[in-house]
């Protein structure tokens, strides 16, 4: 058990370590590297929002639409 909690902090580890390496936070200060973090979980947040509460109570309608009348001219033929 303690074997598999090792991998998987290793794992999320190496995760991190790319992270900070691709988006080149590892060059500023740890206080700094929270804030960046902390806007880039609240922006996550908010696209997620936006998706959930927007673009699928739109898409919905379009769907159903889209379908009933595919399933319409099916019918016909």
């Amino acid at each position: 058990m303690f074997k598999f909690l090792q991998s998987l902090a290793d794992f999320f580890s190496y995760w991190y370590f790319r992270y900070l390496m691709v988006t080149e936070l590892y060059m500023v200060e740890r206080w700094e590297q929270r804030v960046t973090n902390v806007g880039f979980i609240l922006l996550f947040l908010l696209l997620s929002y936006f998706n959930s509460a927007v673009l699928l109570s739109f898409t919905s309608p379009l769907s159903k639409y889209v379908t009933t009348s595919l399933i319409g001219d099916t019918q016909e033929l």
